[in-house]
């Protein structure tokens, strides 16, 4: 599309994690590059980013970032071709499947139904849900969506048939589904209630049994366990409604809850008077849910739940479902063919005109390819991978999106706070762009000093003439007296913070204090003033991976040692052989206990959590389990085949 005007994307932050795993790919690992470091397991779900790691093994000497690219591009292009399987696995007719397929890529409903999104469209007429993929990086999104009618095929067919294999094949794509991202997880999962719901006393008529349909999402759920357990679903859980744009549960979300109810009633009871319409059913009782949430967050900028308006991709498709059905049962039968292709050139020809004409008449002015070197966020990433960063950066705007894709550099920010148990990172980066809480003439001062509690060794600025599409820090020459300029191109700034190590010793005393209320200043003081003391002996710090360092250096009696890396239970510590005590302080950084002595050694190591080791034992004998029982499943069929053909005459 062009990044001459697509830089506000977020796609390099998948494209980051496609990066990291590409060179560590240990699922049960820490990730040291993003928000003082988390579990590898709690930064995204896994299919996409791994599916991009395995491009990067493939193509060592491509590009991570146009690796994701091409992976999410090709899944959000395969869309038609998953609205083609779906509607004619479900109608078996191939005539209205290729004119909904035809009408899904070149036609969005939202543009119509949203004058957001109809605003928000740009130049060039394309769906809604390619200039999502590609104007703000939507990839596992678009994917799951290519995914989502798949799945709801083997779960349509797990229910009316009665074979273990149709159970089996619908775990799978379930747990495909869910693996790949949240919305499309949460759409399928109101898409399964309403199946079963549009086949609520019609079992007689279509054979579905709502009891198989749950337990391919039970095994699919199992087969998914290894990486959906529930410490990082409660996590998850637990901040989705933060990083919504601060959703909240009050009485409004009753009410708009109570209406979603009302809507899906209405609709099921209105296809009383058709029974045998299950299918429309289905298709008419998914669209209404997903056009009552989205309609009721850009028509009234109400949230039913986190994230409304991102399920107007769900709307689309099942607009064109539900068109497709109803075309199909009320146009004339007689001369279908002509009305098909009818209906195709109709569709075809305005659709291609809308798209091409604009492209090839302004194109060349508005959408060109710009060199990753000319941006002003590769220069300034650039730089700093020059540098010898023995700590963390802080960056802002599209450079925190696509710093850890171009290189591996370990910063304060990053792309995704949903899987963080730690959040103080996020409040420390609200402080560092927003300047709230400081007193006139303190910024300067205020922000080196939470840069300096937080490890941090270059912050890189862009000010307001600044190319950067975000330039989200605001005055951003405060930071200039308190601060040294390393680095500058026009008004892109890298300033050198005060840093020594990444681990300090410190009296208990201080310790940050508990952390109540804004601002956070006055509870890290102490800190701060910590890292001054020069009478206190040098600390080393030393990677050996990014699930292992060494602290080294002389401990004094009374001493602790504050390590300025995300504390999480799985961190052991270890000091000639013998276990050292960790705990976490109100920062939520590591604190250990050590022995005094000179020239000690502290090994640092991340564990996997015992949960996630036994979730991934769980799964693997689901996976084991499930693939011997479908052998067997099959290999009964072969046989019961082979003794009906014996037994029949001639």
């Amino acid at each position: 599309m062009g990044e001459g005007q697509y830089r506000e994307s977020i796609e390099g932050g998948y494209a980051s994690m496609a990066h990291f795993l590409s060179r560590h790919p240990n699922p049960f690992g820490w990730n040291p590059y993003q928000y003082g470091g988390l579990p590898t397991a709690f930064w995204y779900l896994p299919s996409v980013p791994y599916g991009g790691a395995v491009l990067a093994w493939l193509f060592p000497s491509a590009e991570p970032y146009w690796l994701y690219r091409v992976l999410v591009s090709g899944a959000g292009c395969l869309g038609p071709v998953a609205m083609f399987l779906f509607v004619l696995a479900f109608t078996r007719d191939r005539r209205w499947a290729a004119a909904a397929g035809v009408c899904y890529s070149l036609f969005s409903v939202s543009y119509m139904l949203y004058d957001v999104i109809n605003k928000d469209r740009g130049l060039i007429y394309l769906p809604w849900r390619m200039q999502a993929l590609h104007k703000y990086g939507e990839g596992p999104h678009t994917t799951g969506l290519t995914l989502l009618p798949l799945a709801l095929i083997a779960c349509w067919r797990a229910g009316t048939g009665r074979r273990y294999g149709q159970i089996f094949a619908a775990a799978v794509l379930m747990a495909a589904v869910a693996l790949t991202n949240w919305i499309a997880s949460l759409a399928m999962g109101w898409c399964c209630l309403m199946m079963i719901v549009a086949n609520l006393g019609a079992a007689h008529e279509t054979g579905f049994l709502a009891r198989r349909l749950l337990a391919a999402a039970g095994l699919a759920y199992l087969m998914a366990c290894f990486w959906l357990t529930p410490r990082f679903i409660q996590t998850t859980m637990f901040n989705w409604p933060a990083d919504a744009f601060g959703y909240k549960v009050q009485w409004i979300q009753y009410v708009l809850w109570a209406g979603l109810a009302g809507v899906t009633a209405a609709i099921r009871l209105a296809f009383r008077r058709w029974p045998r319409r299950s299918y429309a059913c289905f298709a008419a009782l998914c669209l209404g849910g997903f056009l009552y949430i989205t309609g009721v967050h850009y028509w009234f900028r109400l949230d039913t739940i986190p994230e409304s308006r991102r399920y107007a991709l769900e709307v689309e498709f099942f607009f064109f479902v539900l068109a497709a059905e109803w075309a199909r049962h009320w146009l004339p039968r007689t001369g279908w063919r002509r009305d098909v292709i009818l209906v195709l050139a109709g569709c075809l020809i305005p659709g291609a005109f809308w798209q091409l004409h604009p492209y090839l008449l302004y194109s060349r002015f508005t959408l060109f390819h710009q060199k990753k070197e000319t941006t002003p966020e590769y220069k300034v990433a650039e730089f700093l991978s020059r540098q010898r960063i023995e700590g963390r950066v802080y960056v802002s705007g599209g450079t925190r999106f696509r710093l850890n894709s171009w290189f591996l550099i370990p910063q304060l920010g990053g792309t995704f706070e949903s899987g963080l148990r730690n959040r103080v990172p996020l409040y420390i980066d609200y402080y560092l762009r927003t300047g709230g809480f400081s007193k006139p003439g303190e910024r300067g001062a205020d922000a080196t000093m939470l840069l300096r509690i937080s490890g941090v060794q270059y912050m890189a600025v862009h000010g307001p003439k600044s190319r950067e599409h975000w330039r989200d820090i605001k005055n951003p020459d405060e930071f200039a007296a308190s601060l040294e300029e390393v680095f500058r191109d026009g008004d892109d700034v890298v300033y050198r913070v005060p840093f020594t190590s990444l681990a300090s010793l410190v009296k208990p005393s201080e310790l940050p204090g508990e952390y109540v209320s804004e601002p956070i200043f006055p509870i890290v003081r102490s800190l701060a003033a910590s890292l001054d003391d020069t009478a206190r002996p040098a600390i080393g710090v030393r990677w050996s991976g990014p699930s292992r360092f060494t602290v080294s250096g002389d401990i004094p009696p009374q001493m602790l040692l504050s390590v300025r890396v995300n504390y999480d239970g799985g961190w052991r510590a270890s000091q000639n052989g013998r276990p050292v005590e960790l705990r976490p302080d109100n920062l939520g950084n590591i604190v250990a206990k050590p022995d005094p002595g000179a020239g000690a050694n502290i090994e640092f190591e991340f564990h996997p959590h015992r949960q996630q080791l036994g979730m991934t034992a769980i799964s693997a004998t689901a996976w084991i389990l499930s693939v011997a029982g479908l052998w067997r499943a099959r290999r009964r069929e072969r046989l019961s085949t082979r003794q009906t053909r014996q037994s029949t005459p001639g």
